[in-house]
Order: structure tokens, then C-alpha cells, then sequence
């Protein structure tokens, strides 16, 4: 029995040695170019397909199916998506074939997945699969619209979900082309085209703007969407974007999100708490910094009128967790969403969201 043993260690030590020597030595080929074996291929992605299936459980798609907006998806997959993959059903880019392994190709074979483990895939990625995790792994929220998008994509063989551009956009893209990276969702005029998700720019003050295009370019406001966007974006560019949303002149646009309306009595609990606060609870009103009077609304703090009810409601339970990010006056909302309870977010959101779209070129 103890030579066995010392065989065994003997061995141990000699494998030890000479995978020092080859590990070392750098015989081992690591270039792309000569891809993996089958065997490693196979066990790969079999190791990975049991592995997203078993950790993916649990995880369901909203009951909210405006929250899984195609539109929005589609406008993600471009910006964050389209540079490995190619777009669904179409071959992928040449230089994404040279990579090790090749990243897959969106077709049909797709919808095998259940929506869970495409959502869980998109959130965390693959290690060894070069499938990086979305820039903001507890924005889960964002991932829902290109699952959406993915899966009906791939079922209607479609190359686009995009919206049509009218004169008046090709118009201002021609003017300001800076603008192809948000007009699909946010329009030309600051109003939401993509779904509830995405809030209006309408009425909103240039500093504000401009601070939160900063605040997304340096990561200190977080979102898997915006991040991407602003990244590349020179301090002449946020200044451009942010005049021009400021400037532009647009009639209500709440009717372009399709939304449930609140009923009357959470809409009067949020005007009485966001015009009064609750000093009991340290609360200070909302109208002081956000309106929806335009005396009472900071330049450099956002307008809240006219914006979904769920985007607000959203916004407070990030401050909540500490998960928005943001200015250093965005800070200044951590304490005040502590002391707010679920009903409180959900009446204020349902009081700013009952209001008319702030036109300030109207207010002056």
C-alpha cells in the first residue's frame, strides 16, 4: 500500500514537472486561427448549455409585455449587440468569424432557448466564449426588449425593426447627425418612440441634459443602454445634444406611450406629497427641484411631468438600492427614497406621470 502510494505521488510529481516545462516553455498554441477541437468544442458547449439552464431558473420574463418593447430591443442589439453576432438570420461580420470560438449564429436554432436562458446568457455572458456581461449586470430590466426582439426577429425572418423616418427626421438628422444615435428611440423632438423604458427629453433644462450625457459617458450613471451610446461622445457633442433637445418644442407626448391611466386617488396622494412632503418622515416636497411649476424647477434637475409612470417608479427604486447613479446632486435623492414606501413611489410616479409634458419655450 505505501508503495503505492509513493508511485502515485512520484507520478504526480512528474506530470507536475513537465506541464511546468510545457506551460513555460509556450509550445502550446494559443491563436484564434486555429480554432478548438471538436472534443473541446463539444464539451464546451455542452459544459455551457447545462450550465445557463440550471442557473437561469427562476428567472421570468415580466407580466408587463410593454416592458419586452421590440422596438427598444432592436435599438439595443444595434448599439451593443450587432458587431459580433450580425443581425438575426444574416451572416456575421467577417472579423467576428475570426474569433475563438466563433460566436453563433442568430438563426432559428435560437428559439430552441427558453426566454430565461437568453436573458440569463445576455446578463451575465460566457466565460471562454469572448460573450462579455451586459455593462450593468443588475439592470435586468434593460435585456427584457432584446430578448423580445430576438425572438421575433428570428421568427418573422425580418431585417429591421426601426421605425420610419419622416421628412422632418431626415430633416434634423441632416442638420445634426449626432442625432442617429436617439432619435429611433427618443425621437427628433424628445418624445419616447420606444416604449415606456425610455423617458421624454421634452422640457428638460440643457444643464441637466448635459450633466446626465456626462454622467452616462463616465459610468457614473448606469445603464447597459446609454453607457454604450455616450461613450465615444466629445464634450462639443453632449453640448450640441443637449441645445438641441433643450430647444425643441413639442405638443404633449404622453399619448405616445401606451399606458394604463392611474386611478384618481393614487394621482391626488402623490400631488400632496410631492407638493407638501411629509415632514414626519423627512421628507421634502418633490415641486421644489422638479416642478411641475417652472419657477420651482431647477435648470440642472429634471423635469418629472409627462414622463411613464413606470420610468419614475423605476427611477426611485434605483436611487433606493443605490443602483442609478448619476451627478453629485443625484445623491441628494438616496435618503428621501429611503423613507418613501412602495405606494409612496408608486403615487408619485402616478401624479408626474398624469401631468402634461413641460414646454419650456411656451413657459417663458
Amino acid at each position: 500500500m505505501l508503495l503505492t502510494w509513493k508511485r502515485a505521488l512520484f507520478a504526480a510529481c512528474v506530470f507536475g514537472f513537465l506541464g511546468s516545462v510545457v506551460l513555460i516553455s509556450g509550445v502550446v498554441p494559443v491563436k484564434a486561427s486555429s480554432g478548438h477541437w471538436q472534443v473541446t468544442r463539444w464539451f464546451l458547449d455542452f459544459a455551457s448549455d447545462r450550465s445557463v439552464s440550471f442557473h437561469s431558473r427562476g428567472t421570468e420574463p415580466p407580466e408587463d409585455r410593454e416592458l419586452m418593447d421590440v422596438r427598444l430591443g432592436a435599438e439595443i442589439f444595434q448599439t451593443n449587440c450587432r458587431f459580433c453576432h450580425g443581425l438575426p438570420g444574416k451572416e456575421q461580420p467577417p472579423v467576428a468569424k475570426g474569433m475563438t470560438p466563433t460566436p453563433p449564429r442568430l438563426d432559428r436554432s435560437l428559439l430552441e432557448k427558453e426566454p430565461r436562458e437568453l436573458h440569463y446568457i445576455i446578463q451575465h455572458g460566457i466565460k471562454f466564449a469572448g460573450m462579455p456581461a451586459w455593462p450593468v449586470p443588475t439592470r435586468g430590466d434593460e435585456i427584457w426588449p432584446v430578448v423580445a426582439y430576438l425572438r421575433q426577429a428570428l421568427k418573422e425572418d425580418r431585417d429591421s425593426f426601426h421605425a420610419e423616418r419622416s421628412e422632418s427626421d431626415l430633416s434634423a438628422l441632416a442638420k445634426l447627425p449626432l442625432l442617429q444615435a436617439c432619435v429611433d428611440c427618443h425621437g427628433v423632438d424628445g418624445g419616447s418612440r420606444a416604449g415606456k423604458q425610455v423617458p421624454h427629453l421634452t422640457g428638460q433644462g440643457e444643464a441637466y441634459l448635459r450633466q446626465s450625457l456626462i454622467a452616462f459617458r463616465s459610468s457614473e450613471r448606469t445603464s447597459g443602454v446609454m453607457m454604450p451610446v455616450c461613450h465615444d461622445l466629445t464634450d462639443q457633442e453632449i453640448e450640441a445634444l443637449s441645445k438641441h433637445y433643450h430647444e425643441m418644442n413639442s405638443a404633449d407626448v404622453r399619448s405616445r406611450v401606451d399606458e394604463a391611466i392611474p386611478d384618481q386617488a393614487a394621482i391626488d396622494r402623490g400631488r400632496e406629497l410631492a407638493m407638501r412632503g411629509d415632514r414626519g418622515r423627512k421628507i421634502p416636497s418633490c415641486q421644489k427641484c422638479h416642478g411641475p411649476d417652472l419657477e420651482n424647477r431647477r435648470d440642472d434637475y429634471p423635469s418629472l411631468s409627462g414622463q411613464s409612470k413606470w420610468y419614475l417608479q423605476r427611477q426611485l427604486e434605483l436611487f433606493e438600492k443605490r443602483a442609478r447613479g448619476g451627478t453629485q446632486t443625484a445623491r441628494l435623492m438616496h435618503p428621501i427614497a429611503d423613507e418613501l414606501s412602495e405606494r409612496d413611489r408608486s403615487d408619485l410616479a402616478a401624479f408626474y406621470a398624469s401631468l402634461p409634458t413641460s414646454d419650456k419655450r411656451s413657459e417663458k
